[in-house]
């Protein structure tokens, strides 16, 4: 009975074989790396197509959007800077729009738009502090009694003092009439120093009660006025407050 021989295969030299498994090595890394840029590449495209919704509890950022100068319909999820100088929408991700972004304003057009808001809010005060003042009218003069009373209050005062200022000068022209004779009688001598200093004095005080007699004629005229402005807008206002108490009761 014959043995089995055994067969021998050829084998490559050793060295050879280390530079094979070398290079199929760095070709299967090749194929690994390529399909992980190609992964990551389709991920990338599909997020951007398709941005994932918002956490809970997180708003989600808005859609701006507008037409160009070239008509292209454009969209980002901030201003664009193709549309600075027109409007731009603001949308919600659901498409429903939120807000209108006005354009961007040269610094002209700003000046002029901040003159006309500062304008618009000076005219704002203006009627506030016009309708606070009118309040303040009603209430303090309900009807024309009432603020015919309080003219003749205010002006009181002010006409007694210039009847005691006429008073006074009535009688310090009468001193000085006096002292006139006084002078006359010394026939053109020196005057006395105490001749002096009393006409020094009657010339002063003259002068001083003049002083207050057209300061209260002044304030007499400014009460006249302020009283007279203010019936004025008070008979627009009772005429337009026909339920209250003594409203339209007085004619001028």
């Amino acid at each position: 009975m014959g043995h089995p021989v055994p067969e021998y295969l050829p084998h490559p030299p050793s060295g050879h074989s280390a530079g094979l498994g070398a290079a199929l090595r760095s070709a299967e890394a090749a194929l690994r790396c390529g399909a992980l840029v190609m992964a990551l590449a389709s991920a990338s495209a599909a997020g951007a197509a398709n941005p994932p919704p918002p956490k809970p509890g997180e708003v989600p950022a808005p859609i701006y959007t507008c037409i160009d100068s070239q008509g292209r319909r454009l969209s980002s999820d901030r201003p664009i800077p193709e549309c600075l100088s027109q409007e731009q929408k603001l949308l919600r991700r659901d498409g429903s729009s939120k807000a209108v972004v006005p354009p961007l304003l040269s610094p002209e057009e700003k000046a002029r738009q901040d003159a006309a808001k500062q304008k618009a809010e000076q005219a704002k005060l203006a009627r506030d502090a016009e309708a606070r003042r009118d309040r303040t009218l009603l209430t303090r003069y309900p009807d024309r009694a009432h603020h015919e009373d309080a003219r003749a209050k205010a002006q009181e005062p002010v006409t007694r003092q210039i009847e005691l200022a006429r008073q006074r000068l009535a009688e310090l022209e009468t001193e000085s009439q006096a002292l006139a004779a006084e002078r006359d009688a010394l026939q053109g001598k020196p005057l006395p120093q105490a001749l002096k200093a009393r006409v020094a004095a009657n010339e002063g005080s003259i002068e001083a009660q003049q002083t207050i007699l057209r300061t209260q004629q002044a304030e007499r005229e400014r009460l006249t006025e302020q009283f007279d402005a203010e019936l004025g807008r008070l008979k627009l206002l009772w005429s337009a407050s026909p339920g209250r108490p003594g409203s339209g009761a007085s004619t001028p």
